[in-house]
């Protein structure tokens, strides 16, 4: 499923751009300077996936790609791995394949490890008594760096608006006035959680500027404009596992929606004079409660 505002198109097709300025950082890509760029990346996404779906084929100049496909690796090999119960988002046979390939090949860049070496370990230690402890060990699942998340959800929104706002004429496109503002990450585990909750039914009024579902099911991404201002929320998806949501453009109307968005409970398990350890409950998100990417209008699908 695609929607844009400006755009018909079939969803099964790529689309490509002649566009003559970076999507990403907006500089005049000279002649030979710059490469072919599939915006949703073939290898980001399992093995295939993207066979006869839609994309975005754009230049791009070779820095802007080459940090993109830096970021790509180890987000893509995170985002294929199974949760802590060891299930895979999908039991789909590509999926698992395609994991247990890259937790070999690709490098977790918070770990320096390979990603099928970088589980993380936490162990508690509770005092019985006066003379014994308690200790608790806990392992979780490769987790990703929170820095290089934002940075490439900020890539795919910096072509997807490029997109939105192309001028076939001019061969360019433009950059949303303000910020990039991150609101949140999550596995999809915690997709109920209060905040992400609030954020999708405080942006689903607003007007779809692009949605698209592709590869399978295994990228999806939202673009709504605010009724009044020059802010847009923005969320994408991962591999069916992992999303990421915002704002972007003027910074005051965004955040008087945050304003109203309840805070996250946390437990206090152990406190002690210099430390402490906290614990919040995940929340599942039911099926039928998932609009995130809905569209509540038809104008503009095709």
């Amino acid at each position: 499923m695609l929607t844009t505002r400006l755009t018909h198109l079939p969803p099964n097709r790529a689309v490509l751009l002649r566009n003559e300025t970076c999507v990403y950082c907006g500089c005049r890509i000279e002649p030979g300077a710059d490469t072919k760029e599939h915006v949703i990346g073939r290898r980001f996404v399992p093995k295939g996936s993207l066979n006869g779906d839609w994309n975005l084929i754009v230049r791009a100049c070779k820095p802007c790609n080459n940090r993109k496909s830096d970021l790509e690796d180890d987000v893509s090999a995170i985002t294929m791995q199974p949760d802590a119960t060891g299930l895979h988002a999908t039991p789909e046979e590509l999926l698992a394949i395609d994991a247990k390939r890259k937790a070999q090949n690709s490098r977790s860049r918070k770990t320096g490890k390979r990603v099928a070496e970088s589980a993380e370990t936490m162990s508690l230690k509770f005092p019985v008594g006066s003379h014994a402890e308690l200790t608790f060990t806990m392992v979780s699942p490769p987790q990703l760096d929170s820095a290089r998340v934002y940075e490439l959800a900020r890539l795919h929104m910096s072509a997807f608006f490029y997109f939105i706002t192309y001028n076939h004429e001019a061969r360019t496109g433009g950059f949303w006035p303000g910020e990039f503002c991150p609101v949140m990450r999550a596995p999809r585990s915690d997709w109920g959680n209060p905040v992400l909750k609030a954020f999708m039914n405080s942006v689903q009024s607003w007007e779809p500027r692009f949605l698209v579902t592709t590869a399978g099911g295994y990228f999806k991404a939202a673009v709504r404009r605010h009724p009044s201002a020059a802010t847009w929320s923005w969320a994408v998806e991962w591999n069916q596992s992992y999303r990421v949501v915002g704002f972007l453009g003027e910074r005051e109307p965004a955040a008087e929606v945050v304003k109203s968005f309840p805070a996250l409970q946390a437990h206090t398990v152990m406190q002690g004079k210099d430390d402490w350890v906290r614990y919040r409950t995940e929340s599942n998100l039911a099926e039928d409660e998932d609009f995130l990417f809905g569209c509540a209008e038809t104008d503009g699908q095709a």
